[in-house]
């Protein structure tokens, strides 16, 4: 692939990755199966999310993004925005786990409530936990020198985005509170930590975008051979990851506080309707 990356480029290109497009459609057939199972007609909206969040993983590894990711640190940081935060999001707001709650055959329902309120369920459910393999991945394959690695390395470059892929899912998951994990946080947490999500991605974001030499040198003849200056082009990936990660993740954390406290005055009203109940039964 030549030329300057333009949408035709990134968006209109695709590379097939039989593996990859298995397990997406896989996923796209399980959960529609079960949507038409369920008792009660499922959401569209989230079954649009959830399919929204197949498209975004199929997007970021198989379209032109991921060709040009290893040409250009712009685009890289573009597919680690749809890894890290678009992707996650579509998937966690179409309730995977709510839904096969609601459509699965009783053991396996009972098997899912028993993992949900065991151990594992009980870990997951805390952003304390979830927010350091996170943060950790986030910071050091952008500060170390494992970001220059994985470029030479195909096994470690996929590694490197299953991990950003799966410890933002993880810690979404119970700031989204879309699934019904155990104890989920209040408003005030979730937005707490979605501002240190913020923070992770703004440390190498702002690193990248003030940086006066290039961090990463496999970029500096592909961005030459595309007309790029790689200083400028690693310039406006960090604005990319800070600006553009922390905006969605700014209306992410909005989202996810006004949500949490509509949750908490519908719970209020309903303890108050029943406690007015049990005064009339009481008279």
């Amino acid at each position: 692939m030549s030329g300057e990356p333009t949408p035709a480029h990134l968006l209109g290109s695709w590379s097939a990755d039989p593996v990859l497009i298995a397990l997406l459609l896989s996923a796209a057939a399980l959960y529609l199966h079960a949507a038409r199972r369920r008792a009660r007609a499922w959401p569209v909206r989230r079954s649009a999310a959830f399919l929204a969040g197949l498209l975004a993983l199929a997007v970021a590894l198989m379209s032109g993004i991921d060709s040009y990711a290893e040409r250009l640190l712009s685009v890289h940081m573009v597919q680690h925005l749809l890894l890290m935060l678009a992707a996650p999001v579509l998937l966690l707001a179409g309730a995977p786990v709510r839904l096969a709650l609601a459509s699965a055959p009783a053991r396996p329902r009972r098997a899912l409530v028993a993992l949900l309120r065991g151990r594992p369920g009980q870990t997951l459910a805390r952003p304390a936990v979830t927010f350091v393999p996170f943060a950790a991945v986030v910071c050091l394959t952008h500060l170390t020198g494992s970001f220059e690695l994985t470029l030479e390395q195909p096994v470690l470059h996929q590694l490197e985005h299953a991990a950003y892929f799966w410890t933002a899912l993880a810690f979404l998951a119970p700031l989204m509170a879309v699934d019904p994990l155990p104890h989920p946080p209040g408003a005030v947490a979730r937005f707490s930590w979605a501002l240190a999500a913020m923070t992770a991605m703004a440390l190498p974001g702002a690193l990248l975008a003030f940086s006066r030499s290039v961090r990463y040198p496999h970029y500096i003849a592909t961005a030459r051979a595309l007309g790029r200056s790689a200083l400028e082009d690693q310039q406006l990936a960090g604005a990319i990851m800070w600006v553009g990660g922390g905006l969605a993740l700014f209306a992410l954390a909005v989202w996810m506080t006004l949500s949490a406290m509509a949750r908490e005055e519908r719970r209020q009203q309903r303890r108050e309707l029943h406690a007015g109940d049990a005064q009339a039964a009481g008279r």
